[in-house]
């Protein structure tokens, strides 16, 4: 399984226990952002105990709720999640813990329910001597994600609104969510911003600052007419983060540019559904190196030129 992850800065810890969102409530209205639910316990430190030269033990508790069927546990120098922890028919119920003999070092890790959602992860964290990595539970809704694209969704995002990153993919190993079809993802309550992509990985459809609340929520996703945005740096700093939210949010989103950068005298093609966006465009400390533009109408294919 591919590990997709897009960040804004290197080495950034994040741990949550996320969930799938949708554009449109149940019923369908749009009530304003709510604080984000509490995160996922990090993983802790036990008592040090003998464990054999270069390798630690780490224990995951699961009170999360939800049986987890698998469990990453990948170097974060690596771009797949590599094999599942678990042996073949091993489950993980709530309650219940599982420990794992891991050689020390720097990973990401990931825990999923027995239908491949994702429902905990955590990334870039050093392990070392005994460590504890616990799933508490949170109040969850239901969100039906219903393609009636023309389009198979391989790659999907459900990112905190306040998070800098979109985090991992939110399907499991080989599934995705072909045309006509639908699937559901249980998510803790809160607001997110939502990114679904094809398997070229292009954006089928962004949403900024959508709430989940207790009755769940419906994100229906319909073909629409693709546009690109060039954003060309002729500034003598490199461009660092990139910010394009479809106009009308109340939040910036995360950042388009993931772990590149434009470099002075360069260029980058974003591929985006057509629609009116506000751009932001920022060097590597977070400042703005332009007036951030509003409203702009993307369509066909556009050039941002930065200059000074």
């Amino acid at each position: 399984m591919k590990k997709v992850s897009l960040f804004i800065a290197a080495g950034a810890l994040m741990l949550a226990a996320l969930a799938c969102g949708g554009p449109t409530p149940l019923p369908p209205t749009a009530p304003p952002p709510t604080d984000v639910p509490p995160t996922a316990v990090p993983p802790t430190k036990a008592p040090s105990s003998q464990q054999p030269s270069g390798t630690m033990e780490l224990t995951l508790k699961n009170d999360s709720g939800i049986t987890l069927c698998s469990v990453y546990i990948s170097s974060t120098e690596s771009d797949s999640w590599g094999d599942n922890w678990l042996d073949e028919n091993e489950a993980i119920r709530s309650g219940g813990s599982r420990s794992f003999q891991v050689p020390e070092g720097a990973y990401d890790m990931r825990a999923d329910d027995c239908d491949g959602n994702l429902v905990a992860y955590y990334m870039g964290v050093d392990l070392t001597g005994s460590m504890t990595w616990s799933l508490d539970p949170l109040q969850r809704a239901p969100v039906l994600v219903i393609n009636n694209s023309s389009q198979e969704i391989c790659y999907l995002y459900i990112s905190q609104s306040d998070s800098e990153t979109w985090g991992p993919d939110w399907m499991g190993e080989d599934t995705t969510i072909p045309a006509g079809s639908t699937r559901t993802f249980q998510v803790p309550l809160g607001t997110y911003d939502l990114r679904a992509d094809d398997c070229d990985q292009n954006p089928l459809n962004i949403q900024s600052g959508i709430n989940v609340d207790a009755e769940g929520i419906t994100w229906t996703l319909e073909d629409v007419e693709e546009a690109s945005l060039t954003l060309i740096n002729q500034l003598d700093i490199p461009i660092c983060y990139v910010l394009i939210s479809p106009s009308g949010s109340a939040e910036w989103g995360n950042d388009w540019l993931g772990d590149e950068t434009i470099p002075p005298g360069g260029s980058y093609t974003f591929r985006i559904p057509a629609g009116t966006y506000d751009l932001s465009a920022r060097d590597c400390e977070g400042n703005s190196v332009s007036e951030d533009v509003y409203d702009q109408e993307i369509t066909g294919e556009m050039t941002w030129t930065i200059a000074p």
